[in-house]
């Protein structure tokens, strides 16, 4: 039986609309048996996955089992995190994972599709549905890394600094306007940016300064194909930390554009370090997890959970 998990707000409400009866109707027609639910409130994709991964936990006895998730990043960390609290610490999870691209960011569904190019002519083509249901028939899986911060798992990114304020500012200011909220958001938070006196303990050594931003990353891109980390792999074994340096609001002018043409690896202020566990510890601040937000303060601990999650690719 696969559990197709629905957010009905995604991407416009697309995900209701159109995306998960053209996979119930795909899944008729390769036969393969079938539930669908749908999230009414927040964290509750976290809650089904969690049941769901409670009685699965005989998965091998069940090949024909699985967690489909409809939505963007955000849902699939609700429900990465529900699977990964429902089984013991460290081992690998009992069902596998399907990521369709229902949201309005949806990074990870990218880096398995073979990049944002490759997604998107997928879907202009009309053939990301079958091919997305055909892999499931087959049992085409590939394992994966996740990466939990204080135990809570996510599968993208991590981001605390400006990133995170501009996705807080940006869900304000949405309903006056519209799909410009972002830009809005960001030259907003370049107005009124502060840097972040952070430290970090990373390996056994300490770094203590202000930062514009860090990013915990477990994919290459985030934010909708920012390729906030170049070098990451879903699958190494390791965080990719994007550091970047205390920045003057004239900086950031750069920083944005450098980023969007992935020349921002060049730049001094912005420094990569591969690891398996860092403790970085905040003021008072908003952590951004795949796009889902929550206040901290004190010390955050990011660690790997290697080959984890079988992902259907």
């Amino acid at each position: 039986m696969y559990h197709i998990i629905a957010n009905p707000v995604a991407g416009q409400g697309l995900s209701l609309t159109k995306h998960l009866p053209q996979l119930v109707a795909m899944f008729d027609k390769y036969n393969l048996e079938h539930t669908h639910h749908i999230t009414q409130k927040a964290n509750h994709a976290y809650e089904l996955a969690k049941q769901l991964c409670q009685k699965y936990q005989e998965y091998q006895e069940c090949p024909r089992t699985g967690i489909i998730g409809i939505g963007g990043d955000g849902t699939i960390q609700e429900i990465v995190a529900g699977m990964v609290d429902a089984s013991p610490t460290g081992t690998k999870l009992p069902l596998p994972l399907g990521v369709f691209p229902g949201g309005s960011g949806n990074d990870f569904a990218m880096a398995i599709e073979g990049g944002k190019k490759s997604l998107k002519k997928k879907i202009k083509k009309g053939i990301l549905v079958e091919g997305f249901v055909d892999r499931i028939y087959k049992q085409n899986l590939r394992t994966v890394d996740l990466i939990t911060a204080n135990g809570e798992a996510y599968l993208v990114a991590g981001n605390i600094g400006i990133d995170a304020r501009i996705v807080h500012d940006a869900l304000k200011l949405k309903a006056k306007f519209g799909g410009q909220a972002y830009l809005v958001a960001a030259y907003k938070s370049i107005i009124n940016h502060k840097n972040i006196p952070m430290t970090l303990l990373i390996d056994g050594k300490t770094i203590k300064k202000e930062f514009t931003l860090v990013a915990i990353c477990n994919n290459n891109t985030y934010g909708g194909g920012l390729p906030i980390a170049p070098s990451a792999k879903y699958d190494d074994g390791k965080i990719t930390l994007c550091m970047v340096d205390g920045m003057s609001r004239l900086k950031l002018g750069v920083l944005f554009p450098s980023l969007l043409l992935k020349k921002h690896v060049h730049l001094k202020a912005i420094n990569f370090i591969d690891c398996e566990e860092v403790e970085i510890t905040i003021p008072s601040e908003t952590l951004c997890l795949d796009g889902n937000l929550s206040p901290q303060e004190g010390i955050l601990h990011f660690k790997i959970l290697p080959q984890v999650l079988d992902v259907f690719a």
